[in-house]
């Protein structure tokens, strides 16, 4: 098959390439790949070690030689060369060696960053990547295989094939992701998407947790494709010990299991961190007098693991019935919030008197930024829950939910437990970096950006998180967006509020407006098909020194100079300036009515008495 590649004789991959480097005194702050430039006799000596120990498929140094991986150490320009070398130093162990039935494979791993919809790389990046590190390989002479090795995202593992594919039709691919049993869905979706591919010879599984676990994973696999499987765990989990890292998996234990996968069904076996030439010599031995065992897939075998073509859909918002701003929007009606900062401590007097005002003058929402101008205020989402948890307030508040302090993780973590706590509207932003507040040595997380929160709580919404993880039953967010009608760049902000449109918005809450038609010039460049219900910022001005703040030191707002001389108009009357400001406010209100399904009221200098004051003045 496939060149003689994968037959029926029993393939040993070699080990744990990068932990054999720390073992030898190369530490973690460097790029191991740079090696095959600086240390080349040390990364052949470790594929001599796992050759003399019985391996008979090595693989390159170049786990980590992409584009975006080699531009985090600022050596980009040196991708051929690191490449070069690594497909000579893996060539030269195998004569010294004298086997030259080994087979090298060049090793590829992820690109280290989000791709859309959850980052900023596009696919086509994406593809073109992978197709350029295949580029720089063929040109130095290529290699037996692709290994395509511990893809935790089946999508960007699509990409992978597919850019590799565009250059290299022919050469034998295995593609091999990092995963634990417990994530089914995953399982399911890498045998659809990448197992039912006839350009992909092998399947494979490595990294992870340790043996035990991946070779439940392999039960679960190999009635789902009819493909050869490798399986390559981590010599269990790393302790770290006086700063130094150590896996405790002896031999011995992973060579019980190399032959239990190769019973199960795997046609070849290694070891990814922290496996040895140790390892592989007592893999080797066990494996000695084994001969593979191709399991063919069966739909029969195991209807608990079948899998199924059919995708979680996209959940309409009628169908998200716990969304009161969803209800709220269906009904017709003008859909009116009012936006009030948290408070900086845990006393709450003055935020839930403010609540009780606005919702005795019979206002139905509240909104409240997550960490404003980056500044610590209490958490939003825990606000807000507790706000709604009081029976007697008919008002909701739905929390704005930013990027910038939060990991994948902790976004998925406190998405589930807001919903738990009865939070079902969420308004997504990308956030003010830290250093626009007062805490500015704090670190910016951004792993994705709102364009990418909006589609991870898409995918909560259909029950999946966004590695394809069932979650037992659905998210019922509403999602709201930002979006920002003045924008300097309106194409830009025109395309960014179509990514958000397609992965998911539910509805958008603008930047404050002060001139309607540039609102009246975003809806008609819109048009139908990309509307979503919009909620028009209105933010009521209180004096000159407030307007001069916004026109020129909050970024994404616009106030035309005729408002500022306006509001100049008032002189040091702070009577009369929030009347001019009032004034201004519901004249944008009464123009844009008819355009837009609702207002995001701002409560200026968080005085919601200024801002009731324009609601009931609108009559809405």
């Amino acid at each position: 098959m496939s060149g003689g590649v994968f037959t029926d004789s029993i393939l040993i991959f070699d080990g744990g390439i990068g932990t054999e480097f720390y073992e030898r005194g190369f530490y973690i702050n460097r790029l191991f790949e740079e090696l095959n430039l600086t240390a080349p006799n040390d990364v052949k000596a470790v594929h001599m070690a796992y050759i003399e120990a019985g391996a008979n498929v090595i693989t390159t140094n170049t786990f980590a030689v992409s584009a975006p991986q080699l531009r985090k150490f600022g050596i980009e320009d040196r991708q051929q060369a690191i490449i070069e070398a690594a497909l000579r130093i893996a060539r030269e162990a195998r004569q010294v060696s004298g086997k030259e039935q080994v087979k090298i494979g060049f090793s590829v791993g992820p690109i280290g960053e989000l791709i859309e919809p959850l980052g900023p790389t596009s696919v086509d990046e994406a593809r073109e990547y992978f197709a350029q590190v295949v580029r720089s390989a063929r040109a130095a002479g290529g290699a037996d295989l692709y290994i395509l090795e511990t893809f935790s995202n089946v999508s960007e593992l699509l990409y992978a094939v597919e850019g590799i594919r565009s250059v290299d039709p022919t050469t034998p691919l295995l593609a091999s992701i990092t995963v634990t049993s417990q994530q089914n869905e995953f399982i399911r979706d890498f045998a659809l998407r990448i197992g039912a591919r006839s350009d992909v010879q092998a399947l494979g599984l490595n990294c992870s947790q340790g043996p035990s676990d991946l070779f439940t994973v392999l039960k679960a696999l190999r009635p789902l494709v009819n493909k050869p499987l490798i399986v390559q765990p981590n010599a269990g989990v790393p302790n770290q010990i006086n700063g130094r890292y150590f896996y405790m998996t002896s031999p011995d234990y992973l060579a019980k299991y190399a032959s239990r996968f190769v019973e199960a069904g795997a046609i070849g076996v290694g070891g990814c961190c922290g496996t040895s030439p140790a390892h592989i010599q007592a893999i080797a031995r066990a494996l000695r007098m084994q001969r593979v065992k191709f399991i063919p897939s069966s739909a029969d075998k195991d209807p608990v693991v079948q899998a199924s073509a059919e995708r979680p859909r996209h959940r309409l918002w009628e169908e998200r019935t716990s969304s009161p701003l969803g209800h709220a929007f269906r009904s017709g009606k003008k859909v009116i919030s009012v936006e009030v900062l948290a408070p900086v401590g845990p006393d709450l007097t003055r935020f839930i008197a403010q609540l009780d005002i606005l919702d005795q003058a019979g206002v139905a929402f509240v909104n409240v930024p997550d960490g404003a101008r980056a500044s610590t205020r209490v958490g939003s989402l825990h606000l807000a829950a507790f706000a709604n948890r009081d029976p007697q307030r008919r008002l909701k508040v739905f929390p704005h939910l930013t990027t910038r302090d939060r990991n994948l993780i902790a976004l998925q973590s406190d998405l589930l437990g807001a919903q738990v706590n009865g939070v079902s509207d969420v308004l997504v932003v990308t956030g003010d970096p830290p250093k626009l507040g007062s805490n500015k040595d704090a670190t910016a997380v951004y792993d994705i950006d709102s364009i990418g929160l909006t589609y991870l709580i898409d995918c909560l919404n259909r029950g999946v998180s966004p590695v394809g993880d069932r979650l037992g039953r659905p998210t019922d967010f509403g999602i709201g967006v930002a979006t920002n009608p003045t924008a300097i760049n309106l194409e830009l902000e025109t395309q960014r509020w179509l990514y958000k449109h397609e992965s998911g918005a539910d509805f958008a809450v603008t930047q404050p407006i002060f001139d309607p038609e540039t609102f009246l010039r975003w809806r008609d460049k819109l048009g139908a098909k990309a509307w979503r219900p919009h909620m028009v910022g209105i933010w009521p001005l209180v004096s000159l020194r407030n307007a001069e703040f916004l026109a020129n030191e909050v970024p994404g707002v616009k106030i035309p100079a005729s408002v500022v001389d306006e509001m100049a108009k008032a002189g040091n009357d702070s009577a009369e300036a929030i009347r001019r400001g009032l004034d201004i406010a519901h004249g944008i209100m009464e123009r844009l009515s008819d355009a837009c399904e609702g207002f995001c009221v701002s409560a200026p200098l968080n005085k919601v008495d200024v801002a009731l004051s324009l609601i009931q003045r609108s009559g809405l």
